[in-house]
């Protein structure tokens, strides 16, 4: 009975240490440096190719570059990541002028981004990993193109 109890230890144990945040740690921290990177360069083409844009409207990508420019160049003071938890938040799915959006990859963990500034401003990404085993931040991309 003790054996028992200690491999159901062990085995909870080890499945509690293969979350995704756990298993893929490596690619993880080379995508932190890379946004690092990208915001410190205060370069908005980097910081594009952190996003999964295939698919996205010119003009939704110009909105992005937008948002970005905002953000860019801002003092990072850490960059974590977490499980999904299923709030409405974490998915994209919405209309806007007869068009619906959903998001460009599968959701799989959110990027925590604070800025050290005052007032510790913070964004939130849903991130996603393509074909290609990369990963990529997600947007919002049309889903019926007409």
């Amino acid at each position: 009975m003790k054996r028992r109890i200690g491999l159901l230890v062990i085995l909870s144990f080890l499945l509690s240490a293969c979350s995704d945040t756990f298993i893929y740690q490596k690619s993880l921290n080379e995508f932190s440096e890379s946004f690092l990177k990208a915001n410190l360069e205060q370069d908005i083409d980097a910081m594009l190719g952190l996003y999964a844009t295939n698919g996205l409207k010119k003009t939704d990508l110009a909105i992005l570059k937008t948002a970005l420019s905002f953000e860019i160049g801002l003092p990072l003071q850490t960059i974590s990541f977490e499980e999904l938890t299923g709030a409405p938040e974490e998915s994209i799915a919405y209309e806007h002028e007869g068009i619906e959006y959903g998001a460009s990859l599968t959701p799989r963990l959110r990027m925590h981004v604070i800025y050290a500034v005052e007032g510790q401003l913070t964004s939130k990404f849903n991130i996603g990993r393509t074909s290609k085993r990369e990963w990529k931040i997600i947007t919002a991309v049309p889903k019926n193109k007409n």
